[in-house]
């Protein structure tokens, strides 16, 4: 574990083991995406990232590591825009 801690040192335990689930959702979402399993633009891709993002996000914030805050808080908002927001399909068309 961590030797700083921002505030609530009794939640330490509870973050720290909280950012292994939250890496085993972004790493387990990559390799699934990379293996044709999911599609980064699918549903649970984009819920696999955005719980992880948060997850971690949350523990950098608990740690005060706040350059990661900003990454993770970029994932999940990227992620969360994916999900309630989904790109419009490319159309052919405007390619040519």
């Amino acid at each position: 574990m961590t030797g700083t801690v921002i505030a609530f040192e009794s939640l330490e335990p509870i973050t720290y083991y909280g950012s292994y689930i939250g890496m085993c959702c972004i790493l387990g979402a990559f390799v699934l995406e990379t293996r044709g399993i999911l599609n980064s633009r699918g549903i649970r891709y984009l819920l696999l990232m955005a719980i992880g993002s948060g997850i971690l996000g949350i523990r950098a914030m608990h740690t005060g590591e706040w350059a990661f805050v900003v990454l993770e808080v970029a994932w999940l908002f990227a992620s969360l825009l994916g999900i309630f927001k989904p790109m419009q399909q490319f159309k052919a068309t405007a390619a040519a």
